[in-house]
């Protein structure tokens, strides 16, 4: 039936079709839309769960990297493997870089970047080899390991120490093709595989190699992680991986500051380094915008000595901070001389048949026996190597940084150890 409405035809059978249909539609969009919603949520929800899984995984996967790290169950290898040196390239005056590969072809195992290996050198053919640690100076690859190392003489004020003689091995003996005797990658100075948070890495001189390690890891690995890269040479003619260092800072997440203490003539500030002098406290408050970094440090001991004060003063954490000492002339004035809780205390070497007074004047027990004319076996002086580990019958001997090496309840590294009273050694 069809009405005339005002001028207007209205079709009233066609319009309760017309408005059924309008309402059936309705009904039906709210199903699809809760249709879609609920598809919506259960895609959120598969989203989350995915980036939860995804933390986890990587979690974990930091843990047991950390685990690796620090337990020497899980060394790559026991003992020494042979490695033959592939390449040797020039970084800078003083600096070399020495690529070595696995004498048996087989792939390197990873390492944790900020670690080093120990090489046992055969620098006098009627002396057992003299042990020494090299930080590794690239991220992990499977088909070479990169160790890069100064050219170094002791200081004057330590007169007593080797001349440089590992140093001095690897300038002027070791040649392409030459064979080295070399222990796992190893050391408590790493970056931390658990952490996510931003970092500093601050390098003097040759301690940019595990930092270098540390920072093309990060780069390597596309890691979102803020870096700044604080690195101190004398001039360009010393600024080893000038251009590595400059291709990494072009990574959003990496930023660089070089600052130069005794720059050459034609070094330009702006171009070739950012700021003139040595890394301080200062510099850094400059350009940080907070304290709340992990804080990794390598270099002089002099540097370390003035930053690690400063930084703890600025209210970083000390569990935020973290450094390493480079050779066993800088890693000496970084130990705290002297115990007062134990001055003055004997020390017994029974094998030496030897008692001494420590009266808190040397770094360590090593210094106490040399002085007195003892001969202990020794490596890298640094706490890093083992060689001079030594039985402790009874007392206890407290060290003046972390050990590189596990040890037992009973045992000590006489380069960093010191007595805590009265202490019997089996040496």
């Amino acid at each position: 039936m069809t009405q005339d409405l005002q001028g207007c035809n209205v079709d009233w059978q066609s319009l309760g079709i017309v408005s059924g249909a309008a309402l059936i539609g309705v009904s039906g969009l709210e199903a699809l839309a809760t249709i879609v919603g609920n598809r919506s949520r259960t895609s959120r929800l598969r989203r989350r769960y995915q980036d939860q899984r995804t933390r986890f995984e990587k979690q974990l996967a930091g843990e047991l990297k950390y685990a690796r790290a620090t337990k020497p169950i899980y060394r790559a290898w026991a003992g020494e493997r042979p490695f033959r040196v592939a390449a040797i390239v020039d970084e800078a005056v003083g600096y070399k870089s020495f690529y070595l590969v696995a004498a048996d072809g087989r792939a390197l195992p990873r390492f944790e970047p900020g670690q080093y290996l120990t090489f046992s050198l055969p620098v006098d053919p009627h002396r057992k080899p003299i042990v020494r640690c090299y930080s590794l100076s690239d991220r992990p690859r499977e088909d070479y390991y990169r160790v890069t190392i100064k050219r170094s003489e002791s200081p004057l004020e330590r007169a007593d120490l080797p001349s440089g003689q590992g140093s001095s091995y690897f300038h002027h003996r070791a040649k392409v093709g030459s064979e080295l005797k070399v222990q796992a990658p190893q050391g408590a100075f790493f970056l931390d595989p658990t952490d996510h948070l931003p970092i500093v890495l601050i390098a003097g001189g040759v301690g940019i190699t595990p930092l270098l390690s540390m920072a093309s890891s990060i780069v390597h690995e596309r890691s979102s992680r803020s870096v700044y890269f604080f690195a101190g040479f004398r001039n360009s003619s010393e600024h080893p991986f000038k251009k590595q260092i400059a291709s990494l800072a072009q990574a959003e997440n990496i930023h660089s500051d070089i600052t130069y203490s005794r720059p050459l003539a034609d070094d330009r500030l702006g171009r070739d380094y950012q700021y003139q002098g040595h890394i301080s406290i200062v510099r850094l408050r400059q350009l940080l915008p907070s304290s709340n970094f992990r804080f990794y440090l390598c270099g002089p001991a002099g540097m370390m000595e003035q930053l690690v004060p400063g930084l703890l003063n600025w209210g970083v954490p000390e569990k935020h901070i973290h450094f390493e000492a480079f050779g066993p002339a800088s890693v000496k004035s970084l130990h705290k001389k002297g115990n007062t809780l134990c001055q003055p205390c004997r020390v017994e070497f029974t094998k030496s048949n030897t008692e001494l007074l420590w009266k808190g004047d040397f770094s360590d027990l090593l210094d106490l026996a040399e002085d007195a004319g003892l001969v202990l076996d020794s490596g890298c002086r640094a706490g890093n190597c083992g060689q001079c580990l030594v039985k402790v019958r009874s007392g206890k001997v407290a060290h003046s940084k972390t050990p590189g090496v596990p040890l037992g309840d009973d045992e000590c590294l006489t380069c960093i150890g010191q007595p805590q009273g009265e202490v019997v050694l089996d040496a």
